[in-house]
């Protein structure tokens, strides 16, 4: 017997001892790369081989996977392919096996927060990113599956052998009798790390040689071949995790590295080609965010003096780019959107608080083919907007103008001294005199 046979049997008699010891259910945290792949496989191998035996499965297993929303087009299809087929296998062989794709709430998508808030593009100081959409939708389920249960056992795909700084944040944890650490974050939740004394050629000799119990693994072969490095973003509060900006399996929008080379070698194959508009959008967040590109408020919501938000002139030009990408990559998106219905509402109401009164989202998006339906107590509705329309034409007034004094008024509305608004709107109508309006 191979050594790499020997350990394949070593990890499939363990798992199966543990599955047996008690009725916590499992969750197997799946991202769609090769090592969380590599255990999963594992554990339907070792399920598969006790339904044969005639041993009862007496616990739930939970494949619990990520959406944030963002991810590369490539990626998200294939994870979602892969979910569909564990899910129809599953249901074939009576295994008790439930697959869950966690995302975010609206309020606090990627899309929501960066062009309804103004929060600026992610980077290594301020990545407020994987907390909202990986890490907030995770604890909610996790929590929620602990409690419902009282305890946990999560099955995570990480292995000393990825780099010196995993090795050495494996080595920290204190691991009890059973060879289980206790998860930092989630009460009564377990960690099990089954193959993390697997080497990088063995997790390849395993893959290429076990064909997957739900389909194959060629074509994670495939997209590994396309792009660079062996990174594998995990999900589901994975304490050993590494940045998911330093992976292959990441978001198309990242900007939490100066170069996205993911993106970079997938634009070097011809049929992947199609994705270039998104690289430069990404390139687009990148450089709008700082500090000097003169696309933030000079100040934050909290009135504080520093570099704030983008300016709501720069989330409206960023979603009409998003939406004009999106209206042009229609063939190749197969009818997936950049960005949902949802998220176009809720930046509306976050663009109302900023004063926003014309509904300029639901307008955009209506301009560039989507039909959502919104309308706003608060903002004008389509009369009002027609007759403000009609009194700018009548007076040889700029529409743009008077949005801007508007927004201007609205941001003093909870000041208990208003005087300075008028200074500003001097201000705005001297800029819109030079052609700078959007520079306010």
């Amino acid at each position: 017997m191979s050594e790499l046979s020997n350990k394949i049997e070593i990890v499939k008699a363990r798992l199966k001892e543990e599955f047996l010891s008690d009725t916590r259910p499992w969750v197997v945290t799946f991202s769609g790369g090769k090592d969380s792949t590599t255990v999963l496989h594992l554990v339907v191998d070792m399920l598969l081989e006790m339904k044969n035996e005639g041993v009862k499965q007496s616990k739930k297993v939970y494949v619990v996977s990520s959406d944030t929303g963002v991810e590369m087009p490539l990626i998200e299809d294939y994870v979602g392919n892969k979910l569909n087929q564990i899910r129809e296998f599953s249901k074939n062989e009576h295994l008790d096996i439930h697959v869950e794709k966690l995302s975010p709430k609206v309020t606090e998508s990627f899309w929501t927060l960066l062009l309804g808030k103004g929060y600026p593009s992610p980077n290594q100081t301020f990545r407020w990113c994987t907390d909202r959409m990986k890490i907030r939708p995770a604890t909610y389920f996790l929590k929620s599956l602990s409690d419902k249960n009282e305890s946990i056992l999560m099955l995570l795909g990480v292995r000393s052998d990825e780099s010196v700084s995993r090795a050495a944040s494996i080595e920290r944890r204190t691991d009890n009798h059973r060879g289980f650490s206790m998860h930092p974050d989630i009460p009564n939740a377990f960690i099990y790390s089954p193959i993390k004394d697997w080497t990088n050629p063995e997790v390849w000799a395993f893959l290429s040689t076990h064909p997957a119990p739900w389909g194959k693994h060629e074509d994670m072969m495939v997209l590994y071949d396309k792009g660079s490095g062996e990174g594998d973003c995990n999900v589901a509060l994975n304490p050993e995790s590494s940045s998911c900006g330093k992976t292959r399996f990441g978001c198309w929008v990242c900007t939490v590295v100066g170069k996205d080379k993911s993106m970079d070698n997938m634009l070097k194959n011809p049929e992947d080609m199609w994705m270039k508009p998104l690289h430069e959008f990404r390139n687009l967040l990148e450089e709008y965010r700082d500090p000097d590109s003169g696309k933030r408020q000079p100040r934050r919501r909290n009135g504080q003096k520093s570099i704030g938000p983008f300016k709501l002139e720069t989330r409206k030009e960023l979603l009409e780019k998003l939406l004009s990408t999106e209206k042009d990559l229609k063939a190749e998106l197969a009818g997936k959107t950049l960005i949902s219905d949802d998220e176009i509402v809720q930046l509306q109401v976050e663009w109302l608080n900023d004063g926003d009164f014309f509904e300029s989202a639901i307008n955009l998006a209506k301009k560039y083919g989507r039909n959502v339906n919104y309308e706003s107590v608060k903002a004008f509705n389509e009369d009002e907007q027609d007759y403000i329309d009609g009194i700018c034409k009548e007076n040889d007034i700029n529409k743009e103008l008077i949005d801007h004094i508007m927004q201007c008024e609205h941001s003093y509305r909870h000041h208990s001294i208003r005087s300075k608004a008028f200074s500003e709107f001097e201000t705005i109508v001297e800029r819109f005199a030079k052609g700078q309006l959007n520079e306010v």
